[in-house]
């Protein structure tokens, strides 16, 4: 019997592994090197790193801030960049409808608290609070916004705030990221986490005091007619590689405006703006005392040997590829990888102007305006790429590039937009900037093409 079952088992074993056999030998083809393929099917295969790239800097697109994650706030002049502003808009509510001081004469105090982003990321590792130098010297101010928000509009980072001008509150000094700060109500002691406290004066205590008595405390909606908001800007005089941008959370249990009465008594008026809020809130950022010359025009700008990106809608890298036309348009090629490499300029970063884990290359529209590559949706982040490794990013856009081909063919005309580098927006925000080498021949900014000569 035993004998018998060798006997019939051997050829059966023999024929699994050589299907086996087979099938590993399928799989090993298609993951080997593109050259090796090529030799075996002889196809020419080979690398070409001399593709000419165009690199400039221009104006970023204008972006939606009315539903960050977080608002920055701040002022920072970096001698590169020049100085470059975040300010916060936002509404508050009432502590509920129908509020009363309850028979209070005045308000002892009004103070504006605002909470620091205080955000873990996935890996477990916590956002930073603060771009910049971390012992700035800030002067904030607070004023009212004199025109109506609303939750379901969208506001963009370039839209303007109006007020009066009447300043009712202001903050001058260095901020505390890690201390708790302690607050006194009667005889007790509260400690409240890290955050910003910028007292009101008494021109707003009193407008704010008087809403019982004008009607104004009825509903929530009644009283968003009179104060419409709080505008709050950093008016420091921010030398050369000074100041700071912070980044606040508002829909923290601890960001709102808070009165205190009758010695003992506490109001907190809420303010729960930015993704799912119930209140109006969005950022305003503007640049000043930029570098002249810096930023040409898509489509008509000259390479150069520095590339500029700075995040808060302030510039982006444009990357174009002159002769992309004559390399793509050869039938008897086809794309196999596409890399290209972007390295920061030694010494134009440090611990107060930090680099970015990650930054995102994009495509371009006809106007010059960002739009998703094919490679971002295609395949992982990972091979993709954009993640800071050795001072570095790369990025793989052989779908682009193939897609452009494709498009190319099917409408008898070849057309590249060419593609933005930017640092993303918002998840996490950021004021961060990069300043990159984008010399030629100089083996820190280069697209590596692998491609097949089919004969």
């Amino acid at each position: 019997m035993i004998l018998y079952c060798k006997v019939k088992i051997k050829p059966l074993l023999f024929f699994i592994g050589a299907i086996l056999l087979l099938g590993s030998c399928k799989k090993d083809a298609g993951s080997v090197g593109a050259d090796f393929v090529g030799i075996r099917n002889k196809f020419n295969t080979l690398l070409d790193t001399s593709i000419e790239l165009r690199a400039y800097t221009v104006k970023m697109d204008s972006l939606a801030s009315s539903k960050l994650t977080a608002m920055a706030l701040g002022r920072i002049n970096d001698p590169e960049f020049g100085v470059n502003n975040a300010a916060v808009i936002t509404q508050f509510s009432l502590p509920g409808n129908e509020f009363s001081w309850g028979g209070a004469t005045k308000l002892d105090s009004v103070v504006l608290q605002l909470r620091f982003r205080n955000t873990k990321q996935i890996d477990g590792t916590t956002l930073p609070d603060y771009y910049g130098n971390k012992d700035a010297v800030h002067l904030f101010k607070v004023y009212l916004l004199t025109e109506d928000i609303r939750t379901d509009s969208v506001y963009y980072a370039n839209r303007k705030y109006k007020t009066d001008g009447i300043e009712m509150g202001s903050f001058n000094g260095k901020i505390n990221f890690t201390d708790s700060v302690p607050i006194s109500l009667g005889s007790q002691k509260i400690k409240f986490p890290p955050h910003i406290r910028i007292p009101m004066n008494n021109t707003f205590k009193n407008l704010l005091f008087e809403g019982e008595s004008k009607g104004l405390f009825s509903t929530n909606s009644k009283f968003k007619e009179t104060f419409k908001g709080l505008v709050i800007v950093d008016e420091s005089a921010t030398a050369a590689g000074e100041g700071a941008i912070v980044y606040l959370r508002l829909t923290s249990d601890y960001t709102s405006l808070n009165a205190y009465y009758k010695d003992s008594l506490a109001a907190a008026f809420p303010i729960i703006g930015g993704i799912r809020g119930s209140d109006a809130a969005y950022n305003y950022y503007y640049q000043t005392d930029r570098p002249i010359g810096m930023i040409q025009m898509p489509f008509s700008g000259t390479h150069r040997d520095k590339g500029y990106v700075q995040s808060l809608n302030s510039t982006k890298l444009r990357i174009e590829i002159p002769n992309l036309a004559d390399v793509l348009n050869d039938p008897k090629i086809a794309l196999n990888g596409a890399e290209i490499l972007f390295t920061p300029l030694a010494g134009s970063f440090n611990d107060t102007y930090t680099l970015p884990s990650s930054i995102s290359l994009v495509g371009s529209d006809s106007a010059g305006r960002n739009i998703f590559l094919k490679d971002q949706f295609s395949e992982s982040g990972l091979y993709y790429g954009g993640t800071l490794v050795n001072n570095r990013y790369k990025f793989n856009i052989v779908r682009h590039l193939q897609n452009i081909l494709n498009e190319s063919k099917a409408q008898n005309g070849f057309k590249d937009y060419g593609m933005n580098l930017i640092i993303r927006a918002d998840d996490p925000v950021s004021a961060q900037r990069i300043i990159f080498d984008t010399r030629r021949n100089n083996g820190t900014f280069k697209l590596k093409l692998t491609y097949t000569v089919i004969n």
